[in-house]
């Protein structure tokens, strides 16, 4: 047994490490244009893992989640600009007001039975979108918000592809470890309790309307964080990126993906993202190449690519194994 955990333990090593070159290689192997396309694709996997959080782990689904990255955006484009505070100041300010607003916010739409909830944030959706286009004092209106300084912390300014990247990479990676541990922590399973069965949560002792609103929370919170790094990237804000065809796309990449694991967040993420550059000629049919996959998905494999995967190994790859062993 001690033999088969340090195995693993060693496996899980090797991959680690190797998949740091990979990230480390990354910028002197690609030309400054496929750099973009991933930060801008770990940015989205932010939303898409908030979206995780919500629906993956607590068995809710929101479509507000471009919104809720807009707040955090228009957040740090502000305190920088408007209050001159510093970037890091920013990026914490965005992180912990856009995880407020939808604390408050779920403590009233989490009250909703059923699919109201769903509902509700549509029209959050629709509410964040219109404020976008229309509060000039905070967001510029149509015409948004532009020169949004870059990334700094002290002598270090991210004002290049690469060192934009290595910001985000960093960032990432310490979201997704603290979202590592979440997953196996008490709170962790009181979200999953509830999405396995809330009624049977209650009876436990779970608060299953605080508990939802803490995963709300911590899902905008993601966003924020988004939305911060996505204002130091572009530079530029406007009203036409935060809408809720975005908000949708997030849905289909953790679908695409899988809900059983953060792992599925960044399959789908990379796909969709990929897949955009790949079949830019085909740009005007996106949405229906989008719509066809997802109902061939849901048909064949409803659990997302991680989720045929798990189900592949177990039906035919870990009885192998047990046999082997046994035998």
């Amino acid at each position: 047994m001690k033999e088969r955990f340090k195995s693993i333990r060693l496996t899980n090593v090797v991959i680690v490490a190797a998949i740091f070159l990979l990230c480390m290689l990354i910028p002197s192997q690609t030309s400054s244009y496929m750099l973009r396309v991933l930060n801008i694709a770990m940015i989205t996997y932010l939303c898409v893992l908030s979206v995780y959080v919500l629906l993956g782990m607590c068995g809710q689904n929101s479509f507000a989640q471009a919104g809720l990255w807009g707040i955090g955006a228009y957040i740090t484009a502000n305190v920088v600009m408007k209050l001159g505070y510093s970037s890091i100041t920013a990026f914490i300010i965005s992180v912990i007001g856009t995880a407020l607003f939808t604390f408050v916010i779920g403590f009233a739409f989490f009250r909703l039975r059923m699919y109201y909830f769903t509902f509700a944030t549509v029209g959050l959706m629709t509410i964040l979108n219109g404020l976008f286009m229309n509060w000039k004092e905070a967001t510029g209106g149509a015409l948004g918000i532009s020169n949004i300084p870059e990334f700094r912390v002290g002598g270090f300014v991210a004002n290049t592809e690469t060192s934009k990247y290595f910001v985000i990479l960093a960032t990432v990676v310490l979201i997704s470890l603290s979202l590592k541990f979440l997953f196996h922590s008490p709170l962790g399973r009181s979200f999953m309790a509830i999405r396995d069965n809330e009624i049977a949560a209650n009876c436990l002792g779970i608060n299953s309307l605080l508990t939802k609103s803490i995963a709300f929370a911590i899902s905008g919170a993601l966003c924020g964080a988004a939305g911060a790094l996505y204002a130091f990237l572009s530079g530029y804000l406007s009203y036409q990126s935060f809408t809720y065809q975005q908000s949708t796309m997030y849905l289909i990449m953790i679908m695409l993906g899988g809900t059983i694991s953060p792992v599925g967040a960044v399959i789908g993420t990379l796909i969709i993202s990929l897949l955009q550059e790949w079949v830019r000629p085909l740009q005007n049919y996106m949405q229906l190449i989008y719509g066809a996959g997802i109902m061939i998905l849901m048909i064949v494999q409803p659990e997302g690519i991680l989720g045929g995967g798990k189900v592949i190994y177990d039906k035919y790859i870990k009885p192998k194994k047990t046999s082997t062993k046994n035998g």
